[in-house]
């Protein structure tokens, strides 16, 4: 693994062969086995989200035992990485069709320390994840373009991730996807010890949806 970027002081840091790219070749075919084991196919999971144009496939690990075990196994690593005691919260698989763009946009609290995974494009051509530069007080949402604020492209190959702080930066994919699909696994911590640690596990959102049973 090869580490691109002060995480601290800019914000970022790219993780270059942070899972060798057969490791992410194969949880991606395990992904698409247990979809079709389930008598359903990827564009079942499809849902509008307000960061994208149209129905994006996604998946989340709170539904999908594997993605969690990643997560949860990933944590130690990640801890070294950024130099905190980390506790997971929760991750995501995303299918991302071709065009398709990411609005710009800071996360809830859950989202303290982020990674996004690149594991798979179907055409192999790099679809970078961008991340602005200055720290923001509150959310923001949905924006167009990073406007005049400095920003940095960073280009994945399957098994690279970039780490960045969600809940700080902007962050997004304003370059329209030039492959027919693109294939990613977000993961999120909050520091064990910091002002997000009640959201360790997505105590919130699992309280949530409880209530809703």
């Amino acid at each position: 693994m090869e580490i691109e970027g002060d995480y601290h002081a800019q914000g970022y840091a790219l993780a270059r062969n942070l899972f060798p790219a057969e490791v992410a070749q194969a949880l991606l075919e395990r992904i698409e086995t247990d979809v079709k084991a389930s008598n359903l196919g990827f564009p079942d999971f499809a849902q509008k989200l307000d960061l994208m144009q149209k129905p994006t496939v996604e998946i989340s690990g709170h539904l999908y035992a594997p993605l969690t075990t990643f997560l949860w196994g990933l944590t130690p690593t990640i801890s070294h990485l950024v130099g905190r005691d980390l506790m997971p919260t929760y991750d995501y698989f995303r299918i991302y069709s071709e065009g398709d763009i990411c609005r710009l946009h800071s996360d809830r609290p859950s989202c303290e320390h982020s990674l996004s995974l690149t594991l798979g494009y179907s055409d192999a051509k790099p679809w970078p994840l961008e991340v602005g530069s200055i720290p923001m007080d509150g959310p923001d949402y949905l924006r167009e373009s990073f406007g005049e604020e400095p920003s940095v492209s960073l280009a994945m190959q399957p098994g690279d991730a970039v780490l960045y702080q969600g809940v700080r930066f902007r962050h997004g994919r304003l370059t329209p996807n030039p492959n027919r699909w693109s294939a990613h696994l977000f993961m999120h911590w909050v520091d064990r010890n910091g002002p997000h640690k009640g959201h360790a596990f997505d105590a919130e959102r699992i309280a949530a949806a409880a209530r809703t049973r």
